[in-house]
């Protein structure tokens, strides 16, 4: 079979084979961002709308929109800050059902898991100023914590300590008050790890308690002042801070009533108001609170070459650098982040937070400098990927570097394709006139 031919085949296999991959894969993106009509909100509260944005702002409205009529979220707020500047910022539905008060932009809700990435960025900041080594053993500054191997802050940043999560709801949506983070230690401090430490991933809230209370013992700081200092007041988070409510606390104004559907308490699968839960024993992995403009602000700390500098270049690298890959390429989890890449590839780190009365959500992707959050007031929302990584489309240009690299790989790989079927077809056309 002449070479010329041989290498005209590959090359229009090759660019077949790619235009068809990228059709495919446009189609694919198409569907899982697609976005089902739904009804106007009841209400809503406006505070930022950058002009510029007008047609992402619009689709992103249809999109959150359509999320909270399908999973009946009473309200919810989002913030998306490009480059360090809020470019949009909007509440929707209402912060209480009864009152018939609207969900505003300064509506503080709870932030589940979402509070890892700030309980993180802390240690973070420490280590930047040498009062905590991230990998030194955990009992150095949590004395009172048994030796069960080299348990570092790394470890625990990352899930990988062994330390388990919570046994069932009861654990989750506890009720019992705590005076301090490492009295709150005894719910598993007598429990036996579940592997050696750093030997795989198992992710766990605990862990996080058992963070937290370590950053307590290196900064001689209570939990509370060691997130005051090193994260609120350098980022003038001003609405941001731990959830402190205890059985007798009366309910802040500027904090949203909180709803559930699926706890143990709802039996019904309705939306009714959420029972008291106390978060003492959980405040470094989910026990804060904050408005999405907030969560905005500290992820645009985090962008590459933030001005000013929050953490040292190298410390920040080793933030979003995954310690465990779930799913290579696609999956992993650094420390108090996840690292994905979305359906148009783009990278993002993230965290997902579920609790009672919460849902949220936060995305970063760094190379883009869009930082996007969603908070809601309904417990378990389940926030569908469209509605989460799927709102990056929308304010996020698709990334070249890897739609080049798909291409390429198309383009081989088809191109050796055609040419393997072109020798197998040419040989057996050999064979069948020799016979």
């Amino acid at each position: 079979m002449p070479k010329q031919r041989i290498l005209r085949a590959a090359v229009i296999g090759g660019a077949a084979g790619a235009i068809a991959v990228l059709v495919a894969w446009r189609a694919f993106s198409e569907w899982l961002l697609g976005v089902a009509d739904a009804a106007a909100p009841e209400v809503r509260c406006l505070r930022v709308a950058d002009s510029s944005y007008a047609e992402a702002i619009t689709a992103a409205t249809r999109r959150l929109v359509a999320t909270m009529d399908t999973q009946r979220i009473p309200g919810m707020t989002v913030a998306v800050a490009i480059d360090g500047r809020v470019i949009w910022s909007e509440g929707f539905g209402f912060a209480d059902v009864a009152a018939r008060t609207a969900a505003c932009p300064e509506t503080r809700f709870r932030l589940g898991s979402v509070s890892k990435p700030i309980t993180a960025a802390a240690m973070a900041r420490l280590h930047d100023a040498g009062t905590l080594d991230l990998d030194a053993p955990i009992t150095r500054y949590v004395p009172s914590f048994p030796d069960k191997g080299t348990i570092t802050a790394r470890l625990l940043a990352g899930h990988r300590a062994g330390i388990r999560h919570y046994r069932d709801d009861a654990e989750a949506f506890t009720t019992r008050h705590f005076a301090s983070v490492t009295a709150s230690l005894e719910l598993f401090r007598d429990d036996p790890l579940l592997f050696p430490p750093g030997e795989r991933h198992e992710y766990s809230s605990y862990g996080y308690a058992l963070l937290g209370a370590a950053l307590e013992g290196a900064s001689g700081l209570t939990f509370a002042e060691v997130i005051r200092r090193h994260v609120v007041e350098p980022l003038q988070l001003t609405r941001t801070g731990l959830d402190t409510s205890d059985s007798t606390s009366v309910h802040p104004t500027d904090v949203t009533r909180f709803y559930d559907h699926v706890t143990p308490y709802v039996h019904d699968g309705q939306v009714h108001p959420s029972p008291f839960v106390d978060l003492s024993s959980k405040w470094a992995g989910g026990g804060m609170l904050s408005t999405s403009e907030d969560l905005v602000r500290f992820g645009s700390a985090l962008l590459p070459n933030a001005s000013p500098p929050f953490l040292h270049p190298d410390t920040r690298e080793a933030l979003f650098a995954p310690m465990t890959r779930l799913v290579p390429p696609i999956f992993g989890y650094a420390m108090g982040w996840m690292t994905a890449r979305d359906a148009e590839l783009r990278r993002v780190y993230m965290h997902f937070g579920a609790g009672s009365g919460a849902t949220a959500w936060l995305g970063i992707y760094p190379d883009q400098r869009v930082v996007i959050a969603v908070l809601a007031n309904l417990g378990h929302a389940g926030l569908p990927y469209a509605s989460s990584l799927g709102l990056g489309a929308h304010f996020a240009a698709r990334p070249l570097g890897p739609t080049a690299l798909v291409l390429a790989l198309a383009l081989g790989a088809f191109g050796l394709a055609t040419i393997l079927l072109r020798w197998i077809v040419h040989h057996a056309r050999s064979r069948w006139r020799r016979a």
